[in-house]
């Protein structure tokens, strides 16, 4: 297992990748049915996370910062599933199977703005101790706040665990509630609870899926199809980030 550490390592740090972690598989199983690593893969024994913070600039930038966003989080997303490719490859010249957990999409359409990612990157970043989760529902990384845009893998490859190692992760700090008081649409509870549909249908916006919607009826297949090849991308754009852009601890 050393040459494929020795591997991902000068992988991240050619593709400046600050932050990863690994962490037993075992650690995301009480996740929902469906959405644990061993729905994806039966042998499953490590996952690794990684992030890559977004410019702080980026949500500094006024009533533009939207639109910064939306470029930003569409370059990021294309670099990070190719890291993830590569790495797969690393992990599987040696004879082990992995599976990418990409940044954006594929993802399960629950309901309108209900979207679930096939396993929760958050909660794998959380699990390889890179960060904790967010009063705002994202993970909290102690340099880069709430700013990591991040990527996953699953493998059978039994990988050395790092998340021990990185106990000084603590979480936003307990009387910040910037997130929660300017949320416009009040989608942050004070207990961090976020109601994913209202923040997603308010946050985001696919022109191109809306019109299609709107000319005939749909399975829920069909719909799912729509979203993929219409809504994600360049094909969407962001209308809030206010929850980041208000974090002191970026």
């Amino acid at each position: 297992m050393q040459k494929i550490t020795e591997g991902l390592n000068r992988l991240f740090a050619q593709n400046n990748i600050p932050v990863f972690g690994i962490a037993r598989a075992s650690s995301l199983e009480n996740e929902p049915a469906g959405y644990k690593p061993s729905n994806m893969l039966a042998s499953v024994e490590s996952i690794l996370c990684f992030g890559i913070p977004v410019p702080k600039g980026i949500f500094k930038s006024g009533e533009r910062s939207g639109w910064m966003y939306w470029r930003a989080a569409n370059i990021y997303y294309r670099n990070i599933d190719m890291v993830l490719m590569r790495a797969c490859g690393i992990i599987e010249e040696k004879r082990e199977v992995a599976v990418p957990v990409y940044g954006c999409f594929p993802y399960d359409i629950k309901g309108k703005g209900d979207f679930w990612g096939y396993l929760s990157l958050v909660r794998m970043g959380e699990a390889v101790g890179i960060g904790e989760i967010g009063k705002n529902g994202l993970l909290f990384n102690s340099k880069y706040g709430p700013r990591l845009i991040l990527g996953g893998i699953i493998t059978t490859a039994k990988l050395p665990t790092t998340a021990s190692s990185k106990k000084g992760e603590k979480g936003c700090p307990k009387d910040c509630f910037n997130c929660q008081e300017q949320c416009p649409v009040g989608a942050i509870d004070k207990t961090g609870k976020v109601n994913g549909p209202i923040c997603t249908t308010y946050s985001s916006k696919s022109p191109m899926f809306s019109y299609f919607m709107k000319k005939e009826q749909n399975s829920a297949e069909d719909i799912k199809i729509l979203n993929h090849l219409t809504a994600v991308d360049d094909h969407s754009m962001y209308q809030c980030i206010k929850c980041v852009s208000v974090c002191p601890y970026q």
